[in-house]
């Protein structure tokens, strides 16, 4: 039996002609899309954002099997965008990486950030959130370029990706 402590590495589902799983996936992107906005439409900025590296992580899993050949399984937005980049030479691409890891970064200090303040700093609930709803764009916007790129992409290598035909409509 595996210790406690230690995690199993989780194999991310690929799919395959028969199997379901490129159906699923998409409709599961399809219903982050929609909850997405709901939230946003709500001020539920966080809940948005998170839902925006979830997806973002996942497209960018399935880059990183692609380009090196091997099951990346489960990784957080840093390990993902050095590795993408390391095995990536379009440069479309390359921009599309750096516009992710910049919204990484302001992603980073909205959800970790949201209730801390410097020493010497004093900050309304309302001056923290305000920030959020440009931030949910930002990753909206990041992921839909992205999504541009890769079905270009998957198409010249006669595939299709995960998000056609439209999961991220609107």
């Amino acid at each position: 039996m595996a210790n406690k402590t230690e995690k199993r590495r989780r194999v991310r589902a690929v799919a395959g002609k028969e199997d379901g799983v490129g159906m699923q996936r998409y409709e599961l992107y399809r219903r982050a899309w929609d909850q997405i906005g709901a939230a946003s439409r709500s001020g539920f900025y966080l809940e948005a954002i998170t839902l925006i590296e979830s997806l973002i992580a996942d497209r960018l899993e399935s880059r990183a099997s692609y380009l090196t050949g091997k099951d990346k399984g489960f990784q957080n937005l840093g390990p993902l965008l050095s590795l993408v980049r390391a095995a990536d030479r379009d440069p479309a691409f390359l921009e599309a990486y750096k516009a992710i890891d910049e919204w990484r970064d302001r992603r980073n200090r909205a959800m970790h950030e949201v209730v801390k303040f410097e020493d010497g700093v004093s900050v309304t609930w309302d001056e923290k959130v305000k920030p959020l709803p440009h931030i949910v764009r930002q990753g909206r916007d990041a992921l839909k370029a992205y999504d541009t790129l890769d079905k270009r992409d998957r198409r010249l290598a006669g595939r299709i990706t995960a998000t056609d035909p439209h999961a991220f409509r609107g």
